[in-house]
């Protein structure tokens, strides 16, 4: 089994790396839907529709066009073409609508904002 680190992880947006990324996570959910027949003893399932989700935790630059865009993207309904690399080149791509952007402030401390993102359309994962 390989153990990779996070030496390499990005988060692009529009094609240029987000500086000062702190933590990601990337979710993909596949629903199913139930297709028991009347008699049966044993549910059975098929393949539903598929989604992506991801989140994350950055430190706060409004000067910083990426991280601008993340936040513009909220108030204009936008979406942004997100490529999330994790290690050695394994990526998930894909256009994302940013649900939340949340700046934090605490004393004696650097300002730092949560993201939401909900993909739309297909995520490639490479």
């Amino acid at each position: 089994m390989a153990v990779y680190n996070t030496n390499g992880f990005t988060l692009s947006v529009g094609g240029t790396a987000v500086a000062g990324i702190i933590d990601a996570t990337v979710t993909l959910t596949l629903e199913t839907i139930e297709v028991t027949e009347v008699g049966a003893t044993d549910r059975k399932h098929v393949g539903g529709i598929r989604s992506a989700s991801a989140s994350g935790n950055i430190f706060y630059d409004q000067g910083n066009a990426q991280i601008a865009a993340l936040e513009a993207a909220v108030i204009s309904g936008a979406t942004v073409a997100v490529i999330f690399t994790l290690h050695s080149g394994a990526t998930y791509t894909g256009n994302a609508y940013v649900t939340s952007f949340n700046p934090t402030i605490a004393v004696n401390d650097v300002v730092k904002a949560s993201f939401n993102l909900q993909f739309t359309g297909a995520v490639t994962v490479g």
